[in-house]
């Protein structure tokens, strides 16, 4: 077997692996978005646990979606930026709380610093955030 072969062959697992967990995702989303509709025709307590059991279920599908595509994805699948993009975020949002909540502890003289970097980094995270928004708008389009 050439180089080539081996190629499409790891693209091709790379991507039944990747459609098999977002098939996984749909399948908890349509789930969820079934149980949701009856938990809100009948109100039933039983209903409530099972639609926040399977509401976490599909977080965590999304989250294991999400991972796979980083880890198997190509530049070249559709959805590896958008989720490439979504996850800097993600990333940029949490070391912007932490750096924020650390200024705190800071000494006077470099807090003013730490916060002037902080706000830096919360406007980039802001156009990130926005910049993906209109990427999946263009998308859905």
């Amino acid at each position: 077997m050439n180089n080539k072969d081996s190629d499409l062959q790891a693209m091709t697992l790379a991507r039944d692996i990747i459609t098999a967990r977002l098939l996984i995702l749909q399948s908890k989303r349509l789930t969820l978005r079934c149980k949701q509709k009856w938990l809100d025709a009948t109100g039933e307590e039983w209903l409530r646990l099972e639609v926040e059991r399977l509401c976490l279920e599909a977080e965590h599908a999304q989250h294991r979606y999400r991972a796979t595509m980083l880890a198997w994805g190509s530049p070249e699948f559709h959805d590896y930026w958008l989720i490439a993009y979504a996850r800097l975020i993600e990333m940029g949002t949490v070391l912007t709380a932490r750096l924020r909540e650390a200024t705190t502890e800071l000494p006077l003289t470099e807090r003013y610093q730490v916060s002037a970097d902080v706000e830096m980094l919360e406007g980039i995270v802001n156009n990130w955030s926005e910049s993906l928004r209109e990427e999946m708008a263009a998308a859905i389009a």
